[in-house]
């Protein structure tokens, strides 16, 4: 059984990826700066600022493998300043690179995202991220995974249908690629691996390239009633669906996503059946009244 740190383990992420990685057997060790709600069988919990070097020294201390998740993004609610995200995000990521080499930590996934890029302080923050990273593989020969997380942060529950056509994820298959990924790295199945992690509908070229127009169509003969669904909620379909090679994660991971649009409707249709207000609903990460 190996030791794994999770860190940024109180956030929707980090809970499922807690909890995915004590069902494979693992001792979970969860760090953040607040507690987890989630009981402590599932394992030990230790306070770590990422921006404190002492705190992640601590929090590796004697792990076989570690899943960096703590960062903040421009989607928390209610947000934060771009030079906290730069401290956490770049920061804190230097810090736990630092603690992984102090600690010889030679299997690492790190929780970058499809922002990445030079659209935002966030967006920076995580090309930044993945070339700490990669300076690390390449300085010590460690199993690195570098997944980029499309979004997840819960939504009202109409708006999230939509969303997972176009960049949204479901968190229980944040939860299952980065676990797949874990046990990857831990067998050392490779040296530096990228992969997007993303929704997949398994639609065909012509539906996916012309959803505004065959989505209704296309959704009715995987589920009967699906477009009067869509039309009844008025649910807006994109003109094109957002949709990723992922065979390379399915090859080396073993790793396909779960969870995608048709699922949603037929979650949708058994609650219009049973009479259900879905506007008080919020989605993913565990349907919600919508409290906030």
């Amino acid at each position: 059984m190996s030791t794994v740190l999770v860190t940024g383990a109180s956030g929707i992420a980090g809970r499922e990826v807690s909890r995915r990685l004590a069902a494979a057997g693992h001792h979970v060790r969860r760090a953040d700066v607040i507690p987890s709600p989630d009981p402590a069988d599932l394992g030990e919990f230790v306070r770590c600022d990422t921006r404190t070097p002492t705190d992640v020294l601590e929090a590796v201390e004697g792990c076989d493998a570690v899943v960096h998740l703590a960062a903040w993004h421009n989607a928390h609610r209610p947000g934060v300043s771009d030079a906290t995200i730069f401290a956490v995000n770049v920061d804190g990521t230097f810090n736990v690179v630092q603690a992984c080499r102090a600690a010889g930590i030679q299997s690492v996934v790190f929780a970058s995202s499809m922002a990445y890029g030079w659209g935002s302080v966030y967006s920076v923050t995580k090309v930044l991220g993945e070339d700490l990273w990669k300076m690390y593989q390449e300085t010590t020969g460690a199993s690195v995974a570098l997944l980029r997380y499309h979004g997840f942060v819960p939504e009202p529950y109409l708006r999230w249908g939509e969303r997972l056509l176009r960049n949204g994820v479901d968190v229980r298959d944040i939860a299952t690629a980065t676990a797949a990924a874990t046990e990857a790295a831990l067998a050392h199945r490779f040296d530096l691996f990228r992969t997007i992690v993303h929704s997949d509908h398994g639609m065909p070229e012509e539906v996916r390239a012309d959803f505004a127009k065959r989505g209704a169509e296309w959704s009715e003969s995987r589920l009967p009633g699906a477009a009067a669904l869509i039309e009844r909620h008025g649910i807006a379909l994109p003109d094109s669906v957002e949709q990723h090679d992922l065979s390379e994660a399915a090859d080396l991971l073993g790793w396909r996503p779960e969870h995608d649009f048709i699922e949603f409707l037929a979650d949708l249709k058994r609650r219009d059946a049973a009479g259900e207000d879905v506007a008080a609903l919020w989605a993913p990460g565990g349907l919600q009244l919508a409290d906030r």
